[in-house]
């Protein structure tokens, strides 16, 4: 009878440990001074106010970098891409609420692509590759496009370090890699509409352009809940960022949500705190939607 009594106050005691609140909120959010880590800031202060959790705000590299410490359980909640959340290895339970718009620039210089489209034509994708920079959200698209469309089977891509190193070589048409000369057609930029960071606006403003992307292929993409991944939009030219189209009017292309994501603990715990990340990620993206 001790024996019973011992196992059950055992249960009962790892049931009590875990349904307990966590003590720490890990929030993975992006580069420092970026949007995402303000916006991981608010949503987590949010969440944690008038209660004993810590809050714990980590500058990552952005969608890519969260979802790998998202998948190793280095943070509990992070900040996506959509097609990051999507594309990139994440724990089998978490779940995914959609957060701001964000905007795909299909970016080109004077003698580059105006419009991503035309990388289908054999001819073009044998000529020209596009620049990425390694890690970055924008890769995870222009991989994810290529996939979703045969007609980009075997499209190059060039990765670069940084946004000043990938906007010099799609401003100056070309790069020498390993000695060989590759000619750029471009490359993809993805952020609020209105926000294209300054290492490319600021030194090659006057030589890059804002282009379209004028493909269906991507339409019917689904995100990890079932709805639109991309959806078309156009580039407003008030929110150019102070660069120039090299279309008339507004280029189509498309947009995507940047989404939040947060494991187990945190939406399948205790009720009150289920209650407290709904509240805190509701109020915050509402407000920057």
């Amino acid at each position: 009878m001790k024996t019973k009594a011992l196992l059950l106050a055992l249960l009962i005691s790892v049931s009590s440990l875990a349904s307990a609140a966590p003590s720490t909120l890990n929030f993975c959010t992006g580069g420092e001074g970026g949007f995402y880590q303000d916006l991981g800031k608010a949503i987590g202060t949010s969440i944690t106010k008038n209660t004993d959790i810590h809050l714990n705000v980590l500058t990552t590299g952005g969608s890519v970098e969260n979802a790998e410490l998202m998948k190793d359980g280095d943070c509990d909640i992070a900040i996506m891409q959509a097609d990051a959340a999507v594309t990139k290895p994440l724990p089998t339970d978490v779940k995914i609420v959609d957060g701001h718009m964000e905007q795909v620039y299909w970016l080109h210089g004077p003698s580059g692509i105006e419009d991503f489209g035309k990388m289908e034509d054999d001819a073009v994708a044998k000529k020209y590759a596009f620049a990425a920079v390694a890690g970055s959200g924008a890769l995870v698209t222009v991989r994810n496009w290529i996939e979703t469309d045969d007609d980009y089977k075997g499209a190059v891509i060039v990765e670069f370090d940084d946004w000043y190193a990938a906007a010099e070589a799609v401003a100056q048409g070309y790069v020498k890699k390993a000695g060989v000369t590759v000619e750029i057609a471009g490359m993809l930029y993805i952020g609020r509409p209105g926000k294209i960071t300054s290492d490319i606006t600021e030194d090659f403003g006057t030589q890059i352009l804002i282009g379209e992307v004028n493909d269906s292929s991507f339409a019917n993409a689904k995100d990890a809940n079932g709805n639109p991944l991309y959806t078309a939009c156009s580039v407003d030219s008030k929110l150019a960022s102070g660069l120039k189209t090299s279309t008339f009017g507004s280029p189509d292309t498309y947009c995507l949500r940047a989404q939040i994501v947060y494991n187990n603990d945190w939406h399948q715990g205790d009720k009150k705190l289920r209650r407290g990340v709904d509240k805190g990620i509701n109020s915050i993206v509402k407000a920057v939607r």
